[in-house]
C-alpha cells in the first residue's frame, strides 16, 4: 500500500472513530439537548484542541445537531488554527458582547466557531468576573446550539486565573478527557481525574489519543 492510500485509511479510520465517539457522548448524555460537553487533559500537549475540532466538526457534518465549539484555553488558544481562522477580536469585546456577535459562522453542518481574543496572553485583562463572563458565554451558546463543545487548558499545572476545567466542568454538562498514550504518565491521570470527580465533575468519558496496536511478531 502507497504512502496516499495509507493517510486515506486513516483518515477514514479516524473520521470513523469520531462518529463513533459523537453516539457514545450522546448516549451517555441520554441524547439531551442542548447540551455543552468539556473537553480537556491531564496536560498540556495531548492533542485535546484537535480532538474538541475534530469533534465538532464531524458531529455537525452528520446534520442531526447545530454545533458550536468555544475556545476557552485562553492561555495556549489552538483551536482557531484547526479551522483556519484567525484570532480577531479583544478581550474586551468578547467579554462585553452576546455570543451571537463573536461566532464565526461557517455554514451548513459546520460548526460555528468562538476563538480566543487577539490579546489573550495580556492576563490583566482577566480580572473582574471571568466566572460569570464565562458561563454567560456557554449558557447564550446553548440557547442557539444543539452540542456545544467547549475546549479548556488541561488540568495541570494548576490555573491560577480561574479559567481552569475544574470551574468550567460545573458550567457543563459532561466532560471529556484526552489521555495520550504513551505520553502521559498514569499517575498524572489518575490524580487529574479524581480531582474533576471531587469537583463534582459528570466525566462521561476518556478518549485515548494516538493508540498503537503492539506490533505482531513476525
Amino acid at each position: 500500500m502507497n504512502t496516499l492510500e495509507e493517510r486515506q485509511r486513516q483518515a477514514l479510520g479516524q473520521i470513523a472513530e469520531i462518529k463513533r465517539i459523537s453516539c457514545a457522548i450522546d448516549h451517555a448524555l441520554q441524547n439531551r439537548t442542548p447540551a455543552a460537553v468539556l473537553v480537556t487533559s491531564a496536560l498540556h500537549g495531548e492533542g485535546k484542541s484537535l480532538f474538541a475540532s475534530a469533534l465538532a466538526a464531524t458531529t455537525a457534518s452528520l446534520g442531526k445537531h447545530r454545533v458550536a465549539v468555544l475556545d476557552l484555553n485562553w492561555y495556549r488558544p489552538s483551536v482557531h488554527r484547526c479551522f483556519g481562522h484567525e484570532l480577531n477580536q479583544p478581550m474586551e469585546r468578547i467579554i462585553q458582547a452576546d455570543l451571537n456577535e463573536l461566532v464565526a459562522k461557517n455554514g451548513d453542518q459546520s460548526p460555528d466557531l468562538l476563538v480566543a481574543p487577539i490579546d489573550h496572553q495580556d492576563h490583566t485583562k482577566m480580572n473582574g468576573d471571568v466566572f460569570g463572563v464565562v458561563n454567560r458565554l456557554i449558557e447564550q451558546a446553548k440557547k442557539s446550539y444543539d452540542l456545544v463543545i467547549v475546549d479548556s487548558a488541561s488540568i495541570f499545572p494548576t490555573n491560577r486565573m480561574m479559567m481552569d476545567p475544574v470551574m468550567l466542568s460545573g458550567m457543563v454538562d459532561g466532560v471529556v478527557m484526552v489521555v495520550q498514550t504513551g505520553v502521559t504518565p498514569k499517575q498524572q491521570v489518575k490524580r487529574a481525574y479524581t480531582i474533576m470527580q471531587a469537583a463534582g465533575a459528570n466525566v462521561i468519558g476518556v478518549t485515548i489519543n494516538q493508540h498503537r496496536e503492539p506490533a505482531t511478531k513476525q
